[in-house]
């Protein structure tokens, strides 16, 4: 990760780790102090966030409540078990009553398990295992994300989405950017291909033009067709973003029926790899708002 031995490394103040983490990835020296590249409001944000809605609306679990409170109940997606434990047998349970299931922490972007109905018995101790341990663990200290510390860890399990075993459903990630009273938000959308084969990412503007850069996976898509009830996504997003000055929101689109993924405040955590530093600037431009909220 760094030219610094890991060992002299992790002795280092965080700020100082921070610094070295950014320039041996981006390979530009950062202002964290007066941010004006994407990466670095990011940063900065990760310093000096101010919202509390970002430890609610990072909790897997309550903004759930708070969408479906803003947007109603249609686009969430059901939740079948909350916990801080849970045993196989009790999730076999909850596949035989339920169908197909996903199991995940509420409180980090860790392991995510999908579970169909013909799952192993090592498969379901594996899942209960793994997302149990991650419970332990501070993802807001690990990432510096402060906000997720003050999640309450719980195991969440939630109906899967009826997509053919093997499949994941197209995850549309709407980058949304305030641009100040009276004027409509920024949408920049990302799109993720062959996740768990070919892993490609390519940007799009709010009427689908592709964007000629990347950040982190390259850009091997350069059209995307319409996903049926687009307008209605693009106004889940920007109403969810409304409070923020910068905020990407996930969701999912089957058949024309959209639900919610979540909410994220810094993607890839600030030190994602654009194909051009100029692009890291032109996201950081669009960004008007004070990055703390």
């Amino acid at each position: 990760m760094t030219t610094v031995p890991r060992k002299l490394y992790d002795l280092l103040p965080t700020g100082v780790q921070d610094h070295i983490k950014f320039i041996s990835r981006l390979h530009y020296l950062p202002n964290f102090k007066q941010p004006s590249t994407y990466n670095e409001k990011i940063n900065f944000r990760k310093r000096h966030y101010a919202s509390e809605l970002f430890v609610l609306c990072s909790d897997k679990v309550k903004v759930k409540e708070y969408v479906a409170e803003k947007l109603g109940d249609e686009i969430v997606i059901d939740t079948l078990y909350v916990g801080e434990s849970l045993a196989p047998e009790q999730l076999r349970s909850l596949i035989e009553e339920q169908g197909a299931v996903v199991v995940k922490p509420n409180h980090n972007s860790g392991a995510v398990f999908i579970l169909e109905r013909d799952a192993s018995d090592a498969q379901l101790r594996e899942a209960c295992d793994t997302v149990t341990a991650q419970l332990r663990k501070d993802y807001g200290t690990t990432k510096r994300e402060p906000w997720y510390s003050d999640i309450a860890p719980r195991l969440l399990v939630e109906r899967k989405l009826p997509v053919k075993p093997g499949e994941a459903a197209l995850d549309y990630k709407f980058h949304v950017f305030q641009q100040g009273k009276g004027q409509a938000p920024v949408v920049i959308l990302h799109v993720d291909f062959d996740r768990f084969t070919n892993h490609s990412r390519s940007y799009f503007t709010e009427a689908l033009e592709w964007l000629p850069f990347s950040v982190k996976y390259p850009s091997i898509y350069q059209r995307i067709e319409r996903p049926e009830n687009y307008a209605t996504m693009l106004e889940i997003a920007r109403t969810l973003a409304e409070p923020f000055s910068y905020v990407r929101v996930d969701l999912y689109n089957l058949q024309g029926r959209i639900f919610f993924g979540e909410m994220t405040f810094a993607h890839e955590s600030g030190f994602g790899v654009f194909t051009s530093r100029a692009y890291d600037l032109w996201m950081g431009n669009l960004w008007k708002g004070d990055p703390r909220y």
